[in-house]
């Protein structure tokens, strides 16, 4: 085993699906998204066209991350789990909570061409 793979395998092993999740390697994976205290940082981000965003919720609570406008819903998103959605339509967009947009659980979403 690489000593790449061996040191992935052993953070794993220790530490379980938080340190899984920030192990993966950045190239070509998009943007990352951390749901935490009802808020999601950062609460700005850009991708491209046909890119994507993976948010991972890191709370006890259920959340969403839903752009009506740009037709992306995450559906829930369960505590200690992540969803990885696609933005395919350029424009700056308001992304929120179903459940926590009224308590100012928001984010910008800009989609370049």
């Amino acid at each position: 085993m690489s000593r790449r793979r061996y040191l992935l395998a052993s953070v794993i092993a220790v530490t379980g699906f938080g340190a899984l999740f920030m192990a993966l390697p950045s190239q070509g994976a998009g943007v990352r998204v951390k749901i935490v205290d009802f808020r999601y940082q950062p609460s700005s981000i850009t991708v491209h066209v046909g890119r994507a965003a993976t948010f991972s919720n890191d709370t006890t609570l259920t959340h969403t991350a839903t752009c009506p406008d740009c037709g992306v819903d995450s559906g829930d998103i369960q505590p200690a789990t992540f969803k990885t959605l696609t933005f395919n339509k350029a424009g700056r967009f308001e992304l929120s909570c179903r459940y926590h947009g009224s308590q100012g659980m928001v984010a910008t979403v800009t989609v370049e061409p």
